[in-house]
Formats: structure tokens, sequence, C-alpha cells
């Protein structure tokens, strides 16, 4: 439904572990529906990711992708696919919690937060907790993700 928000109380790693890991879980708040195409298109990202598949990546994002990662660093998307060619993207115990979907005539924007154990870099072995903003466009009939921010908040 456009314009519906949705809420609930409550280094070179960035975008890639938004569903990369084994095992990856998707907790959406209390109240919040994932559309089904949007469902379909992470879980694309997430296969993709978990195999280091560039091709697929590819194919849910945009060309013009960019994001903001953990390291305040803004990279494209080749550069984060360069970091997953690189094993640098790897994860356990992944876990995505969105607590917002704000569908817009032109956009989709997806907030929450992610947990997960960093294999390798920055906090390898601690649980780290990522809040989150992706921005979704439909492109050419289907959804591609155009946007990302990506914020350590908390490595325990």
């Amino acid at each position: 439904m456009i314009g519906r928000v949705v809420t609930s109380s409550r280094w070179l790693v960035p975008v890639a572990a938004m569903l990369l890991s084994s095992p990856c879980h998707a907790q959406p708040a209390p109240g919040v529906t994932m559309p089904p195409d949007l469902g379909a298109a992470y879980g694309r990202l997430g296969k993709a990711m978990m195999a280091h598949d560039a091709a697929g990546v590819r194919t849910v994002w945009a060309e013009d992708f960019v994001v903001n990662a953990p390291n305040n660093a803004v990279l494209r998307r080749e550069e984060v696919i360069a970091a997953m060619a690189q094993d640098l993207l790897d994860y356990r115990d992944f876990r995505k919690h969105i607590t917002l979907i704000d569908q817009k005539p032109e956009v989709t924007v997806i907030m929450g937060y992610d947990t997960m154990i960093p294999i390798k870099g920055p906090g390898a072995g601690k649980q780290v907790v990522r809040p989150f903003t992706d921005i979704w466009a439909k492109r050419g009939g289907a959804w591609r993700l155009i946007a990302r921010q990506a914020t350590i908040a908390d490595a325990r």
C-alpha cells in the first residue's frame, strides 16, 4: 500500500552482511509485513551472498547501488562485490530484524537492525548490532536495492 508506514516499538564489511550468513533469519517486528516481492528479492540476495555469487548479487543491487558502510566509507556496488570476492563478508548467526517498511510511489524504505558474528575483520567472534536503512526502487519490473546505510552500534 503506497504511503503506509508500519512501525513497532521497540571496513569493507558493509551491505553484504544484510542477508548473508549461516543461518540467516529475518525477524519482522509485530505488525510489520514484508511485501512478498521484496521478501523474494531479499531471499535472492541472501542466497547469492552466501554463495559469493557476484552475478546473482548484481541482479538485485542496482548498477548505481551505493552504501554508507559501517566503517563510514561510501562504497559502490563493485567495491562491495570485490570485498565479497576477498572473503571479507562472512558471518555466522546472522539475523535481520525489520522494524519499519514504508512504501512510497517511487521507493520502499526498510529499516531495522542486523545482529551477526563476523568471522573475520573488526569484531571477529563477537556479536555485532548494526542498524540499517535499505532503499529499494522498482526498475525494469523488479525490485533493486539502490542504497543502504549500515552503522555498527554495538559489538559485544
